[in-house]
C-alpha cells in the first residue's frame, strides 16, 4: 500500500495524500496528472484504465484498494 501512495505522491508533488478525497478533489490534479497515473497503473501494475474509470472512484483509498486488489 505505501509503494501506490508514494508513486502518487510523487505525480502530485505532495508530501502527504488525504485518502478520503477523490482525486478531482485536489488542487494538483489536472488531465496532465491523469495520464501520469494511467501511465503508472500501466507499467508498474498491470493495470489498464482509462480517465472515466479514474474518476468513478469514490475516494483515493478506494482507488488504492482496487490497485492492491487487481495488480498483476
Amino acid at each position: 500500500m505505501d509503494k501506490i501512495i508514494a508513486d502518487l505522491c510523487e505525480i502530485l508533488e505532495v508530501s502527504e495524500l488525504p485518502l478520503d478525497a477523490r482525486f478531482q478533489e485536489l488542487p494538483e490534479w489536472d488531465s496532465l496528472n491523469a495520464l501520469s497515473v494511467i501511465a503508472l497503473l500501466d507499467s508498474s501494475y498491470g493495470i489498464q484504465i482509462d480517465g472515466a474509470g479514474l474518476q468513478k472512484f469514490g475516494s483515493i483509498s478506494e482507488f488504492v484498494q482496487y490497485v492492491l486488489t487487481s495488480r498483476k
